[in-house]
């Protein structure tokens, strides 16, 4: 199978090292996701909501304040605060990200609107067979490791499945599913001679939002061809 080219531009957050002016970029950041044209009001980002966030950043600027005002203990719980404001922004990461994968016209647009930066990436990558949560409570994408026409399985068990609508590309979505569930994928290509390959190993995701779940899959070999109907 040929590799395709691929073009991704990846969301970076660049924290600044200096403390006061980590604060202010925080900062900055709740008042980006406060209004925002890509992310409605009360976003979750995983585990981490909107309003937590902004309750986190509030909490690591007071103890910041009072390691300088030589409040006992509060190192401390600067270095805690520290730390989940870490977590939260890689969670925040993750959102963004997510969104600006399923909007790849405006995804320069969306991750500045946060004030991250871009990383453009680019090269002979092969594809891989993915399934992805979005930003949007119970849709997920699946993509498939090659190009053109695909079947598509979901299951429970990996026993029994639903089929999904084939497409003529190697990428689909499936919405309305509830959130905190398991559910397995699967792809298969269909060549324009009316052949299909092995199906892919099933992938794994647990349904939420802003997460991605990579599955290893297996690459399409012309091997284990058989013919359709």
């Amino acid at each position: 199978m040929s590799n395709v080219i691929i073009k991704l531009l990846i969301a970076v957050i660049k924290m600044p090292s200096k403390i006061g002016d980590r604060i202010i970029r925080l900062q900055q950041t709740v008042t980006k996701l406060t209004t925002n044209a890509y992310f409605s009001t009360g976003w979750v980002a995983g585990t981490l909501t909107q309003a937590q966030f902004g309750l986190d950043v509030t909490a690591y600027a007071t103890a910041v304040t009072n390691v300088k005002n030589h409040v006992a203990g509060a190192v401390g719980v600067r270095n805690a605060a520290w730390a989940v404001i870490k977590a939260d922004m890689q969670l925040i990461l993750a959102m963004v990200q997510s969104k600006a994968n399923a909007n790849e016209t405006i995804a320069e647009a969306i991750i500045g609107s946060v004030g991250f930066f871009v990383r453009s990436g680019s090269g002979k990558q092969k594809k891989q067979n993915a399934a992805y949560n979005t930003e949007v409570l119970g849709t997920v994408t699946l993509t498939a490791d090659g190009t053109g026409h695909h079947e598509w399985q979901m299951s429970k068990d990996q026993i029994n499945f639903i089929n999904l609508p084939a497409t003529t590309t190697a990428q689909t979505q499936v919405m309305g599913l509830i959130t905190g569930d398991v559910w397995y994928f699967r792809n298969r290509k269909v060549n324009s001679k009316k052949t299909t390959y092995n199906w892919c190993m099933w992938i794994q995701l647990k349904i939420g939002a802003g997460g991605k779940n990579l599955g290893g899959g297996n690459a399409h070999g012309t091997s284990g061809d058989l013919p359709t109907a």
